[in-house]
């Protein structure tokens, strides 16, 4: 089966603002509309310029047997505005609340300068598994923006 991406709701919302100083979460949940892939990417939210990452929790659940999911930047997190799929949670369980509290060095939101958007994007990508047409992911991401 061909890969595909899916977005959530909560991308489709419209631009990221970082008008808050402080704490801010954005909770939302992911529907696979069709049968899942190993590879399959889901775009589940936007996080502006500048965010520091400092609490997530996720959890998928599925009609199959076992379906492992990766959770990271699609972009925003490595040099130049590079994605990194699996920066917070490297192949997570099925029917398991995940939470990753960032500590030491947390995931800054960097894109490059020239980009025009601005904003990175939380997703995860299906790394391994049973393929299904039940795959829902729920979301709630915690960043500081501090001004930016």
């Amino acid at each position: 089966m061909a890969v595909t991406t899916y977005t959530s709701t909560v991308v489709a919302n419209g631009p990221v603002k970082a008008v808050h100083v402080g704490n801010s979460s954005v909770s939302g949940q992911l529907a696979w509309t069709a049968t899942s892939t190993v590879g399959d990417v889901g775009f589940l939210c936007r996080l502006p310029h500048g965010a520091t990452v400092v609490d997530l929790i996720v959890d998928h659940t599925t009609g199959a047997t076992a379906q492992a999911l990766s959770y990271g930047m699609a972009r925003g997190a490595a040099a130049g505005g590079g994605g990194n799929l699996s920066c917070f949670i490297n192949s997570g369980a099925q029917a398991s609340v995940l939470r990753k509290t960032v500590l030491g060095l947390p995931v800054t939101v960097s894109v490059s300068d020239t980009d025009p958007l601005r904003y990175g994007e939380f997703a995860c990508k299906i790394e391994s598994g049973s393929t299904t047409t039940s795959l829902f992911v729920n979301f709630t991401i915690s960043y500081r923006s501090d001004g930016t």
